[in-house]
């Protein structure tokens, strides 16, 4: 081994995974604080020992060749432990350190309520730097980048989603948290129940729509438009909460949809909202089943603090659902 290690610099793999998820040299070197020419001359050593122009240097960005996208998850791999490894020497003083989370809005306010304080706890620190922010397009990018940890949102699980798990960028771990099928919500007066609750009483009434990464529709209105039929969303709002919200107005004649965790919490905060199941048939339902995951950057697959975030969401959603 020593002699097929001889002459490789360990530190030539860091600047390729820079490199890959920046697509530029000047960026990479940015990341990581150094000059562009030192970042250039272990893209050329990568090159050497390679036997491979690794990325391609078009218009816009530098292009992974076949090659770099075949070793990037091994690179990957073998920084996440190389860290983690060095971290085991002794558990870190967490006391200052900067905490990313983006979160999608119901999260925050349905369950996580206690995150800062259980964070301080489980981090064994009196005083942690938390940022929070809400989940939009640009959530993905900030994981890839550095600028957040964890992400919390909802995929779809239709294999044929944009959104579906399969469709993230190849940098991007997931772990799914738990599974939920939304229901529909109405306020107790809503004329659609003293109807029969059914699929054509579902698509005649107005729906209001959630906008999610700037789309006001999901998986169930392309599901919906195959049948031949399409929801009429004449309201949008940016997150369930305010859907449900608006729902339970005795004067609002539309229909909400949100997650069915979140019932519990609507129950106590909207006294006179009524749950619906959704009226599809069950094929439909597995579709439109939304996955809850948690999302970082593989690189961070072992890294300590990293995991620590990881765990405590996972564990609470364990114990929640």
């Amino acid at each position: 081994m020593d002699t097929l290690l001889k002459g490789f610099d360990f530190k030539i793999l860091e600047s390729f995974s820079i490199i890959y998820a920046e697509r530029s040299v000047r960026n990479a070197a940015k990341r990581l604080g150094v000059n562009s020419s030192t970042i250039s001359k272990n893209l050329a050593k990568l090159r050497a020992w390679y036997d491979d122009e690794m990325f391609i240097q078009t218009k816009n960005e530098l292009i992974p060749t076949p090659f770099s996208e075949q070793l990037y998850p091994m690179i990957e791999d073998l920084l996440s432990t190389a860290k983690f490894i060095s971290q085991m020497k002794s558990m870190p003083d967490w006391n200052g350190q900067r905490i990313g989370l983006i979160l999608e809005d119901h999260f925050l306010t349905v369950s996580l309520k206690n995150i800062s304080s259980d964070l301080h706890r489980l981090m064994n620190a009196e005083c942690l730097d938390i940022h929070i922010s809400n989940w939009n397009y640009n959530s993905i990018s900030e994981i890839i980048h550095g600028e957040s940890d964890v992400g919390v949102c909802g995929l779809e699980s239709c294999v044929e989603s944009r959104y579906h798990p399969d469709k993230l960028p190849i940098n991007i771990c997931h772990e799914v948290l738990f599974r939920d099928v939304p229901s529909v919500y109405v306020h107790n007066d809503h004329y659609v129940l003293s109807e029969e609750w059914c699929f054509d009483s579902f698509i005649k009434h107005e729906h209001i729509g959630v906008s999610w990464e700037n789309k006001k529709e999901w998986v169930l209105d392309t599901c919906l438009k195959q049948l031949g039929y399409e929801r009429k969303i004449t309201l949008v709002v940016d997150n369930f909460m305010h859907a449900v919200q608006l729902a339970a107005n005795p004067k609002e004649h539309r229909i909400a949809m949100a997650p069915t965790y979140c019932w519990s919490y609507i129950k106590d905060i909207f006294k006179n909202v009524v749950k619906l199941e959704l009226p599809l048939m069950d094929n439909i339902l597995r579709r439109v089943e939304v996955l809850y995951v948690a999302l970082f950057h593989k690189r961070m697959k072992y890294d300590v603090k990293n995991k620590l975030i990881r765990d405590y969401v996972r564990n609470f959603f364990d114990y929640q659902c």
